[in-house]
């Protein structure tokens, strides 16, 4: 059975604003309910009704029973291309609609509802999310909650200017005329109740609200709050206006919006990226620049630190922080396998990270907590730094050592030669010579730099080891005992010639 209209098959040329979502909902009722049709036929009837009264034209929605299995297109790992491949399988063509929703319900304690969409403008599937309601007459207006608070919202990337970013809501009329509609049905909810003849008025105390008259759920579909976060998509087309098939979408990796304001009509935010470039190429008539809701579905998301040349080798040890409004926060440091787990902060979806090794800044890494379960950065691997900067430490104790020994020694023998005992002074001497000198330690600094230069390394650590051994360098240079014992060599000479 199909509940909703056909116009949904004719092709959109409607303004982007007042642009509805043209949505094919898929509904899998699992045999663990053990319902008939006829459950089926009711509960897709329920549906769009309670979606028509509280979300009203922002989707012209047409549902009917799942042709597939779901099972397999919740998992993380599922191929949207795959899917693409079914819905033409199918009859269905993808370009036909703006979203494709998947509903699954099966039962088991209680009755568990899945739920993942199918995106066309930016050709990809969002995330899995699930609930689970005790009662079946509540399952339309639970399935409709989730699917309304998880429905990830469309925008057109209309000015960049910098990192600030203007974005145009799909259906951002049809959003706001139903989110004023709400509000005036809110109003009409509130009653008056006058109180008694001997009681007086507390105007502080709320109005009373009659729950029946308030639509539910409460949450508009496409309306957007401070501090969600989109993710950048170009989309490139063809002649046509058909999506190219070789590299047709490309989502920015590491690039974030996050919205600050939101007036019903645009949306502007604050673009974060790992990249001093986050949207290449030129902006053109078959390019499209859009950005996608992100809603996340769990409460972390393990994040793998890999060397960037070799990804099969993890980096651990590695420092992550968190730039929060009052600092930086550290978060934690990757174990031996390279992972760490990164929350969600309540504040804002997005979170900037900044992963540090020695002291020194590796990368920026913008990312949303909870978007996807597992997430793999390829940074530069800071080993061979590490290694540098450890010699470094031991080759300086040595020259402080060193330097000062040769001083000791230089002050005893210059004692003994005006004491006049010269065959003292010529011991002294004598061990100064057979020491260790600065110009030896001058010369394994120069070997051990070239060691540690060799092989294809990252030109940030090349130039970070290179200014470590420069810094030594300026140390050797500090050194004035160079001519020491040729001097004191002299006055020993002359003081024998005296006697």
């Amino acid at each position: 059975m199909f509940v909703g209209s056909s116009f949904t098959l004719a092709a959109d040329k409607r303004p982007w604003e007042v642009a509805p979502y043209r949505t094919l909902v898929w509904l899998d009722i699992d045999p663990s309910c053990h319902v008939d049709a006829a459950f089926t036929d009711r509960l897709s009837r329920q549906l769009e009704e309670v979606r028509y009264a509280s979300s009203g034209s922002v989707w012209e929605t047409t549902i009917a029973p799942s042709p597939l299995d779901l099972t397999r297109w919740y998992r993380p790992d599922a191929d949207v291309e795959r899917f693409v491949e079914r819905l033409r399988a199918n009859d269905i063509e993808p370009e036909k609609w703006d979203r494709v929703m998947l509903i699954s319900i099966k039962r088991d304690a209680a009755w568990e509802i899945d739920f993942r969409e199918y995106d066309s403008m930016t050709n990809s599937l969002g995330s899995h999310h699930a609930t689970s309601v005790l009662q079946r007459e509540l399952i339309p207006t639970e399935t409709l909650k989730l699917v309304y608070e998880k429905f990830l919202p469309l925008t057109r990337i209309d000015n960049v200017d910098k990192k600030k970013v203007s974005l145009g809501l799909k259906g951002a009329t049809l959003v706001e005329e139903e989110n004023l509609g709400r509000h005036q049905q809110y109003l009409n909810a509130v009653e008056f109740i006058p109180p008694a003849e001997d009681q007086t008025i507390d105007w502080k105390k709320p109005s009373v609200v009659n729950q029946a008259e308030v639509p539910y759920p409460d949450f508009i579909p496409g309306m957007v709050g401070i501090g969600e976060a989109f993710q950048p998509v170009l989309r490139r087309n063809d002649r046509q206006g058909n999506l190219v098939k070789e590299n047709g979408i490309m989502f920015m990796p590491w690039t974030y919006i996050t919205c600050e304001e939101n007036d019903g009509l645009q949306i502007r935010g604050t673009m974060v990226s790992g990249f001093n470039t986050p949207l290449p190429g030129r902006r053109n008539v078959r390019t499209q620049r859009i950005a996608i809701g992100i809603r996340p579905a769990q409460e972390t998301t393990r994040l793998q630190l890999v060397d960037k040349s070799a990804e099969d080798v993890p980096l651990a040890g590695y420092e992550i922080y968190s730039k929060d409004p009052d600092g930086a926060t550290l978060i934690g440091a990757s174990n031996p396998n390279g992972y760490i787990e990164i929350p969600t902060n309540p504040a804002s979806a997005v979170r900037l990270l900044y992963v540090r090794s020695g002291g020194n800044l590796l990368a920026r890494l913008p990312m949303v907590p909870g978007f996807e379960p597992q997430s793999t950065a390829r940074i530069t691997n800071d080993s061979p730094r590490l290694l540098a900067e450890g010699f470094l430490e031991g080759w300086r104790d040595q020259l402080v050592d060193t330097m000062a020994r040769r001083q000791i020694l230089a002050q005893r023998v210059q004692r003994k030669i005006d004491s006049g005992d010269l065959d003292g002074a010529q011991k002294w001497l004598d061990e100064l010579r057979t020491g260790r000198t600065v110009n030896e330690l001058a010369f394994e600094l120069r070997t051990f730099k070239g060691q540690f230069l060799k092989g294809n390394l990252d030109p940030t650590i090349k130039r970070r080891i290179d200014d470590l051994f420069e810094k030594g360098q300026r140390l050797v240079a500090q050194d004035k005992s160079v001519l020491i014992e040729s001097d004191l060599s002299s006055q020993l000479e002359k003081a024998r010639a005296k006697k």
